[in-house]
């Protein structure tokens, strides 16, 4: 991300210290965190379309099949925070790390902890 003279700023929503980045190093808006109690209708647009019922207190539950089966596969997205007394950023990331297979696991960022999410359709 560029700024200064050349005119290119960051997303208004951009959290460098805490970002998200998708399976081709594309920076994501947060989700919300946690979704809220309900019951949703989820796919990982392949066999297998469900419900997903989650109560108030954060757990969760499918009406049938497991999470493998409503997880959309190619995807990828983990989440980007500083390590201990590092300074990694969406500025740290290597490109050459990306774009990530369907079914690897999302590249570390220097200077970050990651944390893996697995892509749901709602």
């Amino acid at each position: 991300i560029k700024s200064g003279d050349e005119g290119v700023r960051a997303p208004s929503w951009l959290n460098s210290d805490d970002f998200f980045l998708d399976e081709n190093a594309i920076i994501m808006p947060q989700p919300e965190f946690p979704m809220p109690a309900g019951k949703y209708l989820v796919t990982g647009a392949r066999a297998v379309t469900t419900g997903l019922t989650i109560d108030v207190d954060g757990n969760w539950k499918l009406d049938s099949g497991k999470l493998y089966d409503v997880t959309h596969l190619p995807c990828r997205a983990a989440r980007y925070r500083p390590g201990n007394d590092e300074h990694g950023s969406p500025s740290t990331v290597r490109r050459g790390d990306f774009p990530v297979a369907p079914g690897g696991i999302m590249p570390n960022v220097p200077g970050t902890n990651k944390q893996d999410y697995a892509v749901v359709f709602i």
